[in-house]
């Protein structure tokens, strides 16, 4: 009796080590980024704003300004309008030392998305425990944050994350409405509402999961029209037409024409299409796939496995070859507007939310291609609790070698890990004293033209990019505009 409720007790204590696993991991992240700072585009899109709180002091005249630069960029830049607007708000405007808010908000975003969709996904839908959707969350959440393509755009550079890790938040917040109202009528004008206000958000954000959006509410039509769910399919209506005139706003606007002449080379739909499919060949599958997507396979397997057998509703998962074609048009999807527009297959921070997305669509798959094998040969061979509990805790203990191994010769592969080797190092108090240095000389009204040292210290998540020995570059000119300097320049350190 006694080993039996130790084997039941495999779960809580699973969810209590992966939990403080994870809220461990944010520790360094938290505080690496108290000694980030803007820079880049940070500064070009909040002149407007970081003018108006030192001018005024006044909240409305901030959010004011916010919105003359959205219809700014929305004529020579830009549409996405709501993307624009957060990038305006940057933290940084009040003051160079509440920059760190922005990665705090960006961890929020992330943690309640993936919680709310886990809870109605896991929870509410497949029926899974408690202890096991709040264990598949943690998992989830971990490999997500500290594997992200590019940890810097991802995590600390607040105007490229904020164009993409806050919508596709919303994009997985959105998902768990949708999914919710499938499993529980309560609240249904609620959620519409909520659920609409998400969409005009995602809508007016990046293009790439802006598309997404379009593709994921299209299937949620489709299914509830083939379901016969006429309700469902009167909300999720609404929804869409919602996303569709914020997007066509975003996709409409005339800054984006202007900002295509910026790139010589542009292959057109047809072409831009095909390549998307490469692309995510050749990134998702030959790049990202390796030791850690393979871990996260083997330790989410057991969930799938345990939810799908206790699964009580009538879902009939009946198309296994769909599911998987489906989901990597979904991914090559998420490339194609980046190779339409500029040529080329994007950024660190669109391969950031591809990452996110691949991650959830494994999950996904183990689910509904289990869930195919257990409707049609598994009915007779379920596989007993013991030994899913065994493989969760092998898999586990597999998964945290790999980790030491890994950290040990590679420390940058994690974002905690590289976020404490910065603070440990002293790299990180180095780079902020040498960034104080400069906003002294940036914020002495007696200095014109300013000369910047080089930075000697460069930390791996936090530094993104840095004005050069040219008053002319843009990011110079953004950085004069910000601090209303006539011009800045960079000193180059001398090298031997």
């Amino acid at each position: 009796m006694k080993r039996n409720l130790n084997w039941k007790k495999v779960w809580k204590y699973s969810v209590i080590f992966w939990g403080v696993i994870f809220v461990v991991s944010l520790i360094p992240i938290i505080l690496l980024s108290t000694y980030n700072f803007p820079c880049a585009d940070d500064l070009g899109y909040s002149i407007y704003t970081r003018h108006a709180w030192v001018d005024t002091h006044n909240l409305f005249s901030v959010l004011g300004a916010a919105g003359r630069k959205v219809a700014e960029s929305y004529q020579i830049w830009q549409g996405t309008w709501a993307s624009i607007f957060l990038m305006a708000l940057q933290p940084g405007i009040f003051e160079d030392g509440t920059y760190w808010i922005g990665t705090l908000m960006l961890l929020a975003a992330l943690i309640f998305s993936v919680y709310y969709f886990m809870k109605v996904f896991w929870g509410k839908w497949l029926g899974s425990s408690k202890t096991q959707r709040f264990i598949v969350t943690f998992l989830f959440l971990f490999f997500g944050i500290q594997f992200l393509i590019d940890k810097t755009q991802g995590l600390f550079w607040y105007n490229g994350a904020c164009h993409y890790i806050f919508p596709w938040s919303a994009l997985l917040a959105l998902a768990g409405i949708v999914v919710s109202m499938t499993v529980d009528s309560r609240h249904g004008k609620r959620k519409s509402i909520i659920g609409i206000l998400l969409a005009i958000y995602i809508g007016g954000g990046n293009l790439v999961t802006g598309l997404e959006c379009g593709i994921w509410l299209a299937l949620g039509i489709l299914l509830t029209v083939l379901c016969h769910k006429k309700k469902l399919l009167g909300q999720v209506l609404k929804i869409a037409v919602f996303w569709g005139i914020s997007f066509g706003l975003n996709v409409a606007a005339p800054g984006n024409w202007v900002r295509q002449e910026e790139f010589s080379y542009r292959p057109g739909l047809i072409r831009s299409v095909l390549q998307s499919f490469y692309y995510c060949l050749d990134y998702v599958l030959g790049q990202w796939t390796d030791w850690k997507i393979i871990l996260f396979v083997i330790l989410i397997s057991p969930f799938a496995i345990h939810a799908v057998q206790e699964y009580k509703g009538n879902f009939s998962f009946r198309f296994p070859v769909l599911v998987p074609l489906w989901s990597y048009c979904v991914l090559a999807s998420m490339f194609t507007e980046s190779i339409y527009a500029g040529g080329g297959p994007g950024a660190g921070r669109i391969y950031n939310v591809i990452f996110l997305t691949y991650l959830i669509l494994i999950m996904l798959n183990l689910v509904y291609l289990y869930g195919w094998y257990w409707k049609k040969y598994g009915s007779g061979k379920k596989v007993e609790e013991k030994d899913i509990q065994l493989w969760h805790i092998a898999s586990a203990a597999g998964a945290v070698f790999c980790f030491l191994i890994v950290a040990g010769v590679t420390p940058d592969a994690f974002t905690s890990v590289s976020a404490a080797k910065s603070l440990l190092n002293g790299e990180a108090r180095a780079y902020r004293a040498q960034e104080q240095e400069r906003v002294a000389i940036l914020e002495d009204a007696s200095i014109e033209n300013a000369e910047l040292k080089e930075f000697q210290n460069k930390p791996y998540l936090l530094f993104y990019e840095d004005i050069e020995a040219d008053t002319n570059n843009w990011k110079n000119v953004r950085m004069s505009s910000y601090y209303r300097k006539n011009s800045v320049i960079l000193i180059e350190s001398e090298t031997e």
